[in-house]
């Protein structure tokens, strides 16, 4: 039985091997950037306040045997003043010549930022042996943080955003930075990628301010912005199914698409459930959902069949154990996306 849990330092090595699957600006292959992130991670679950920069919450996901296997995190407030969110808005523009009958549309992209931005989910990786096994691990992993976030709405925005990963060659390039970052910059992806982690000034400073005719650029790499690494699609789904959209906004790094949503809208959080443990089992063909429990800043949840009557929440001894619960104790229930 698969368990999310809030990480801790000693699962240092297990994240930064599973970084190596990702990489990304949010989980990169960097030993003390993880360090530190986990130091933060764990003050940020002792102790939920409001929205901050320094308030961050990365997961992991353990098997039976607590070996760690998968990884999450949520990133409180992404954007301020320090740190800006950039984003390059997506528009769609109408130009019509009259007299010879012709009418075309153009998409450009726009530089926009914000120093007040949402809250971020993302870094999430999960070992490719353990995809598609019983017990949901992936729709645990994916869902899960949306019920801690259930748990403690006030110390996230309103919004969440979450960053989807966009294709690379198989060199690790990017055709659309080649295309359009590299020309205003003069740095390669890479270099991009590593400096964005600690400044992105230098994309205000340099990216064109005006409309930018997506036209212009190759057709190839026209065609992709906004798509997501072949990879990344079954997070997206999972994403979309939980009430996540396209917000009409690309990562100026790689042209990846920005999804959002409010709070109200995403399901699991929307349809958290309260109440105490109950003696009893639940029927073998009760629905699986996520069963949460907190205790001490520690955040556990897993994928079982559970089953509420008056106020109690019906589950089995083993998850029951695995969750160090006893009757009566406080518990969570939301909804797992188990359905195609």
């Amino acid at each position: 039985m698969f368990l999310l849990r809030s990480a801790r330092r000693s699962d240092l090595a297990a994240v930064r091997a599973l970084a190596n699957h990702l990489d990304s600006p949010n989980l990169p292959k960097d030993e003390a950037f993880l360090e530190a992130r986990l130091l933060r991670s764990e003050r940020s679950f002792a102790l939920a306040g409001p929205p901050s920069a320094e308030a961050e919450y990365q997961f992991v996901l353990v098997d039976g045997t607590d070996e760690v296997v998968g990884t999450c995190a949520i990133l409180s407030k992404h954007g301020t003043p320090d740190m800006p969110h950039v984003f390059l808005r997506v528009c769609q523009e109408h130009r019509e010549a009259a007299s010879l009958k012709i009418r075309v549309a153009h998409l450009t992209l726009q530089l926009g930022s914000t120093e007040d931005g949402p809250t971020e989910i993302g870094a999430l990786v999960l070992r490719p042996d353990v995809r598609g096994k019983p017990g949901w691990p992936g729709r645990l992993l994916s869902w899960g943080r949306f019920a801690y976030i259930a748990c403690h709405p006030a110390s996230f925005e309103r919004f969440l955003l979450a960053e989807m990963r966009a294709s690379l060659t198989p060199d690790g390039k990017n055709r659309f930075w080649e295309a359009f970052g590299h020309r205003f910059t003069g740095l390669s992806y890479a270099e991009a990628d590593r400096r964005s982690t600690i400044d992105k000034s230098f994309i205000l400073d340099l990216f064109p301010s005006t409309p930018f005719y997506a036209s212009l650029l190759d057709p190839a790499v026209a065609e992709e912005l906004g798509k997501v690494h072949p990879e990344a699609r079954p997070a997206l789904r999972l994403l979309e199914r939980a009430g996540f959209h396209w917000i009409g906004e690309i990562d100026p790094f790689d042209a990846g698409p920005f999804y959002g949503a409010d709070q109200s809208e995403v399901v699991p959080i929307r349809e958290l459930w309260r109440g105490a443990v109950a003696l009893h089992e639940p029927a073998a063909d009760a629905r699986p959902g996520m069963i949460i429990a907190e205790e001490q800043g520690e955040f556990r949840a897993l994928a079982a069949r559970a089953e509420t009557r008056d106020g109690e929440l019906l589950l089995s001894k083993e998850a029951r154990d695995r969750l160090e619960l006893q009757v009566g104790d406080d518990v969570g229930l939301a909804p797992l996306p188990i359905s195609s």
